[in-house]
């Protein structure tokens, strides 16, 4: 119990802790590197927005260096805390802040604070897509929502709690508590205090299901202009036994963020809709070949859509190094928001090799 408490409340990142047991401090990391060629998408004259761009790099956020520390301080109560930062391997590039907070575990649940994802983003989200932080990723991509409140980067100023698992579930309760949080969408910086974000994720054998939900405060600019709270919510259910791996998750968003090819801008960006995602994946010996399909809906200009969709594989040296290659396929859609040069459809090939340290 003690050891999966530190691995959520740590984990929260997805990378889990069981080194705790072993030392107060560990430097840990990750490199990624692809090659990657996009095309497509049409500007107002017809001509494709990209034709042939050939790239190396990690423009997908996969690349990081942590310091994760923990104290023992007796009576089944321990002190935790994680530096991060981002990092692109190609370019030499410092890319800034990830997660970096401090925390108390018990037999009670954990309590961080400082700097973290949203529980709206480590249930469901990125742990569900194979090919997440790659250039096959659903996120950002016109298959699942981005931004902060989304399935990207983070958040700062939050109070965190993790609950212990209780019959196969487990759960995270969050709050935006400080007056000068940004937020990042449109062009504009909004101020996002008093935010609630919680998820929860259930598993049970071989199925698992879930919950997330976030409410911001009212959101304001620098000059005090205020509106409507976003919301964000999602649920899904997933099934993963004998090599098979199958998920569907849905969303009902107010802010769906901008859509990226492989990094590159399209030009669109989405604002309220929903979002269905389907992940289908088999593994066999070291090999995982898995395919994602998604779809956003606007509710406001049924022509501001996208739709998306990822085939490739990944073969695993062992657990920590790995090679993936595959396809992307990004349609967009102009609508009343955005022009005619923000249509079109972007291929993505490529190749990549990760190794986490």
């Amino acid at each position: 119990m003690q050891k999966k408490l530190i691995a959520i409340a740590v984990g929260a990142t997805m990378v889990a802790a069981p080194m705790f047991a072993q030392a107060d401090v560990k430097l840990k990391g990750q490199i990624q590197v692809e090659l990657t060629s996009v095309d497509g998408g049409k500007n107002a004259d017809g001509t494709n927005r990209y034709d042939t761009v050939v790239r190396q790099g990690d423009y997908n956020s996969r690349s990081r260096w942590l310091i994760d520390a923990s104290k023992d301080l007796g009576n089944g109560l321990k002190a935790i805390g994680r530096l991060a930062f981002a990092l692109d391997p190609s370019q030499g590039q410092d890319k800034g802040a990830r997660d970096q907070y401090v925390g108390l575990a018990g037999n009670w649940g954990a309590v961080v604070a400082g700097r973290l994802p949203t529980p709206y983003k480590m249930n469901g989200g990125v742990k569900w897509d194979p090919f997440v932080a790659t250039f096959m990723q659903a996120r950002q991509q016109g298959g699942m929502s981005g931004t902060a409140l989304g399935h990207n980067s983070f958040v700062n100023d939050v109070l965190a709690y993790v609950m212990p698992e209780l019959g196969g579930i487990n759960a995270t309760f969050a709050y935006v508590a400080s007056d000068d949080t940004d937020f990042s969408f449109g062009g504009e910086d909004w101020d996002i205090s008093g935010t609630f974000t919680a998820g929860g994720t259930g598993k049970w054998g071989p199925v698992e299901v879930m919950l997330a939900y976030t409410k911001t405060g009212d959101p304001e600019l620098a000059d005090g202009t205020s509106i409507e709270a976003f919301k964000q919510a999602k649920a899904g259910i997933r099934y993963k036994g004998n090599g098979l791996t199958a998920a569907y998750q849905y969303e009902d968003v107010d802010v769906s963020g901008p859509v990226r090819a492989d990094g590159l801008a399209t030009g669109f960006t989405g604002s309220a809709g929903k979002f269905n995602f389907i992940n289908l994946g088999y593994k066999f010996g070291n090999t995982l070949v898995a395919g994602n399909y998604g779809a956003f809906s606007a509710k406001q200009d049924a022509d501001q859509d996208t739709e998306y969709a990822a085939l490739g594989l990944k073969y695993f040296f062992d657990k920590k190094v790995t090679l993936h290659g595959g396809y992307t396929g990004i349609k967009v859609k102009g609508g009343d928001a955005n022009p005619v040069g923000d249509k079109g459809k972007y291929n993505i090939w490529g190749i990549g090799m990760r190794y986490d340290f």
